[in-house]
């Protein structure tokens, strides 16, 4: 999954997954003005279980990008970087540590309505796994304010990651929540709840 974004630590260390401008062809056929702006989340089902979101006891707070046509709960006090054309609507950096990056992007597609024309969720699972050599971990769907959103846990050799993909007003939308395999275990449920979190439309 290809994360190009906000340059890097110089020192050497891999760089997080991002998505290829040949990923982004195949997927999609064919910045912003951004504010924060409280709003109501109801809880959303990502998969049989219920999962239900969690502000985490304020760790998280709303973000509305009005212009983009979407809302998610984004961690306190992360750096934040707007607009990157063609790499990203927004990004969310950790002050400390610089690979743990929260990052939504938005393309334009011809005529798609929904991510079910993007293939299945195994199917897109699998490719994105196969595209980023990763390990597809799970996989699973649910529906945002009437938007289908497919979201899958995915483990590379360096990077392990949380991506969001849903479709919504001609626009195919993706979010990378994304760290390193050594500190997945202290973001995963952070990650979680902002994904969780994401509604592609409302406004």
């Amino acid at each position: 999954l290809s994360m190009p974004g906000m340059p890097m630590p110089t020192q050497q260390r891999a760089v997080a997954p991002t998505m290829s401008a040949i990923d982004r062809r195949s997927m999609l056929q064919s910045g912003a003005l951004a504010g924060v702006m409280s709003f109501s989340l109801s809880p959303l089902a990502a998969n049989a279980a219920e999962e239900t979101f969690s502000s985490m006891g304020g760790a998280l707070q709303p973000y509305i990008d009005v212009q983009k046509g979407y809302k998610l709960y984004k961690p306190l006090a992360w750096n934040q970087f707007d607009a990157d054309a063609g790499v990203y609507d927004v990004k969310f950096q950790d002050v400390i540590e610089s690979a743990e990056i929260i990052q939504v992007s938005s393309s334009p597609v011809a005529s798609a309505t929904s991510v079910r024309a993007l293939g299945d969720l195994a199917t897109v699972g699998e490719k994105f796994a196969k595209n980023r050599k990763a390990e597809l971990i799970s996989s699973s769907e649910r529906e945002a304010d009437g938007s289908l959103c497919y979201t899958y846990e995915l483990q590379g050799p360096e990077f392990h990651e949380y991506l969001l993909l849903s479709v919504n007003r001609g626009k195919l939308y993706r979010l990378n929540t994304v760290a390193s395999n050594k500190r997945w275990n202290k973001r995963s449920e952070l990650y979680k709840n902002v994904v969780l979190s994401f509604v592609p439309k409302g406004f």
